[in-house]
């Protein structure tokens, strides 16, 4: 284990960052670790671990008993600013030619998986690779629920709000629904402002890779709430559209080791199509369509996919 910022001989030239959230507790890391040690990357890589929300680098106890023979980099970073600006101070933070970032729910689910992402993304004229894509539009599911909400009355209307701000018990995350709410109630947040219309080639940052020289001229911004957050991901300015705009592709990484261009992104079969078959690092989203009842892996794919939509 070394310090961030510390500088070695033979550092190799990629960078693999996990993201460890102290609010999650020890068992998605202790999943992740798992994952990690069956499956060989295929590739030499640095393990760096960025603790979030460990202040002054206190409770890290568990964690630290679980990497003892294991050898990484660490960083400490407080509890704001979702995954990507993590990730991002990682980069300002790391020397490597490369990075492959996998956020907190990351599972790996085949062996050689970092070769298969570092075999595409050093293709000429290819800025970003993740192991899933989309092509959901955030302002057309929000028109839906509106129309949806326009044919109820004001009790049921009221109710749904109510039930939707309370499906997590997280005081943090009922408070920033409420806030979006309201932004939204008296004019300040547009979806369609935001966020382009299906499709919307997106790829997910749940576990994807780039390099130093690209990451270098995204601009991330203030991603305090969840809605920035989203528009990092999937909005007019995402980390894919940032991407695409300095003339770079996108591609989506099969468990297979193939690649796929965002136009045949829903024949992947790697998020929430068929029964995800061919993804290559799984996370929480993934697991929730699995486990979901037909109706609601229907309405999942539906969203991602439109007419594409081939859910099990």
């Amino acid at each position: 284990m070394d310090i961030a910022g510390t500088k070695r001989a033979g550092i190799p030239e990629i960078g693999v960052v996990h993201l460890i959230r102290r609010r999650n507790g020890l068992a998605p890391f202790e999943r992740f670790l798992a994952s990690y040690l069956e499956y060989p990357a295929g590739m030499p890589h640095d393990l760096v671990l960025i603790f979030k929300g460990f202040p002054f680098g206190l409770g890290t106890q568990d964690y630290d008993r679980l990497l003892a023979d294991m050898p990484h980099r660490r960083m400490y970073l407080a509890d704001y600013g979702f995954d990507l600006r993590p990730y991002f101070k990682a980069v300002e933070q790391f020397d490597y030619r490369y990075f492959c970032f996998l956020n907190s729910f990351s599972r790996i689910l085949d062996a050689n998986w970092l070769a298969k992402l570092y075999r595409w993304i050093t293709v000429e004229g290819v800025g970003l690779v993740g192991v899933a894509g989309s092509y959901e539009s955030f302002s057309e599911n929000r028109a839906e629920r509106a129309n949806m909400l326009a044919k109820v009355g004001w009790v049921e209307k009221l109710r749904w709000r109510l039930g939707h701000l309370s499906s997590d018990p997280n005081p943090r995350v009922i408070t920033r629904r409420a806030l979006v709410w309201l932004a939204e109630s008296i004019g300040l947040k547009n979806p369609k402002e935001n966020f382009p219309s299906f499709p919307n080639f997106h790829i997910r940052t749940n576990a994807f890779m780039s390099s130093r020289q690209i990451l270098s001229q995204i601009h991330v911004g203030l991603t305090v709430f969840k809605w920035a957050a989203y528009a990092m991901e999937s909005g007019l300015n995402s980390l894919t559209n940032q991407v695409t705009h300095l003339g770079l592709r996108p591609l989506v990484v099969a468990r297979t080791g193939e690649s796929f261009e965002k136009e045949q992104w829903h024949v992947s079969d790697t998020f929430r199509q068929s029964r995800q078959q061919n993804l290559l690092i799984a996370d929480n989203q993934t697991d929730a369509y699995l486990a979901a009842n037909a109706a609601d892996r229907a309405m999942l794919s539906k969203r991602a996919w439109g007419r594409f939509s081939r859910p099990a």
